[in-house]
């Protein structure tokens, strides 16, 4: 059978290549250029150097936005992927029983629309007549915050559904990397005298490292450009309890100030890089 030619490669290469020009590399090209310019949308654009990241810095509403976005990064992608790993490890056991209909349950948050999740956990948490004060009080719970506008409750609010949400994919990868480890690693540890609990944290975590890495990586990529979720369960209200550096972009935009909401993407830009940097290390590392 004839090798294909490098020719006919680059030929099955080019529409995804062309793709991803035009609709990333170029975007990216373009917003990081626009960083350095005022402009309205409308006149002509004005160069302005360094000026848009210094306005940044002395912005007031910039320090509580990125705040709030490494906040959520750090409180809601460790633990997502810790508890996915615990609830995968659960399904994989052999006492559990129903695990096709527990993935599908587990797994159906991640593929539901993040806005409405986001409209549905807000008409929940409503103070209001929510579902979730309505029970607590039935329960006794008398003196309850105002969970989507009190203090810092919004974004704890906020954490929790993404926690929620993000769970089932973490859970279905690590079943995955389970199911290709094979049993005899866990049964060696179990014959040497290792709980359960040994097991998954000496021999069953480490073996799993792989998955764990890829996990918090785009977890934490995802997480650094949170947008859905805040507007949709703050209903767009803007404060500095609530605020992350994407919805700071789309108010800027709104304000048509979009070289100073470019400089605020590039801000997530570098950001999203740093995150990334840990991967492309790896790979340099193992190359």
């Amino acid at each position: 059978m004839a090798r294909p030619s490098s020719t006919s490669a680059y030929a099955f290469l080019a529409f995804p290549l062309g793709v991803l020009i035009v609709f990333t590399l170029v975007p990216t090209m373009l917003g990081l250029g626009l960083s350095l310019f005022t402009w309205d949308g409308v006149g002509r654009a004005s160069f302005a150097g360094l000026e848009n990241f210094r306005a940044l810095a002395r912005d007031p509403r910039f320090g509580p936005a990125l705040r709030n976005t490494l906040v959520f990064v750090v409180a809601s992608v460790p633990p997502t992927v810790l508890i996915g790993f615990l609830v995968a490890a659960a399904m994989h056991a052999r006492w559990f029983i129903g695990r096709s209909i527990a993935r599908t349950m587990v797994f159906i948050p991640t593929v539901v629309s993040i806005v409405a999740i986001g409209f549905v956990w807000r008409w929940m948490l409503d103070d209001g007549g929510g579902l979730v004060p309505a029970m607590l009080r039935t329960l006794g719970f008398t003196d309850l915050p105002n969970f989507l506008q009190d203090g810092s409750w919004p974004m704890v609010s906020i954490i929790v559904v993404s926690i929620w949400r993000g769970i089932g994919l973490a859970a279905v990868l690590y079943l995955a990397a389970l199911s290709n480890l094979g049993e005899g690693f866990d049964e060696a540890a179990a014959c040497d005298g290792a709980s359960r609990a040994q097991v998954l944290r000496h021999i069953t975590w480490p073996l799993v490292g792989p998955t764990t890495v890829f996990l918090l990586i785009t977890g934490a990529i995802s997480a650094l450009q949170v947008f859905d979720i805040v507007w949709a369960m703050t209903a767009g209200v803007e404060n500095d309890a609530t605020t992350v550096l994407n919805l700071y972009v789309f108010r800027e935009f709104q304000q048509s100030r979009l070289g100073y909401a470019s400089a605020i993407a590039v801000l997530i830009f570098v950001l999203t890089m740093l995150a990334s940097a840990p991967a492309m290390t790896g790979r340099r590392a193992r190359a």
